[in-house]
């Protein structure tokens, strides 16, 4: 049923409890695993460092994103899964990562989105939003939402 499964992973628990499940389902349906993760550079916090101080944030995040993403392709391969791995940056102001995510799956003929959900609720959702609400409405592909727990309040 299910040919080509995109994963979007951020490195957090959630997200590798999601990446175990896209693993396992590719395999049982023997489908080719795309893992993308998106550096938000718009979405970044920033902070003047002072004049004194050069930190070039959207290489480190690159970078960081990078190691995720190695780490996952590593975990598919091992699995025995075709797989590739991109990373996508938000260019534009106003471009949300679900946006991407959407667009990645349309682009990549995903049959399947898999993402996973911190499962946040009340203030905690409305000031963090929902990557995994956002894609369930932009993705012209069927959406997997992976829950993790609850945070503790």
């Amino acid at each position: 049923m299910y040919k080509n499964i995109l994963i979007a992973i951020d490195g957090s628990p959630v997200s590798d409890a999601a990446l175990r499940h896209a693993i396992a389902l590719a395999q049982d349906q023997r489908a080719h695993l795309h893992i993308v993760h998106v550096v938000d550079i718009m979405g970044m916090p920033w902070a003047d460092l002072g004049e004194s101080v050069e930190v070039d944030m959207p290489a480190i995040y690159r970078q960081q994103g990078q190691a995720i993403l190695d780490r996952s392709l590593a975990q598919a391969t091992q699995a025995g899964l075709p797989a590739t791995s991109t990373l996508l940056e938000s260019e534009s102001v106003g471009q949300r990562v679900a946006e991407l995510l959407a667009d990645q799956a349309k682009a990549l003929s995903a049959d399947l989105l898999v993402v996973g959900s911190h499962g946040y609720r009340g203030l905690s959702r409305l000031f963090l939003g929902s990557v995994a609400e956002g894609i369930s409405r932009l993705s012209s592909v069927p959406v997997l939402i992976v829950h993790g727990a609850a945070p503790n309040k």
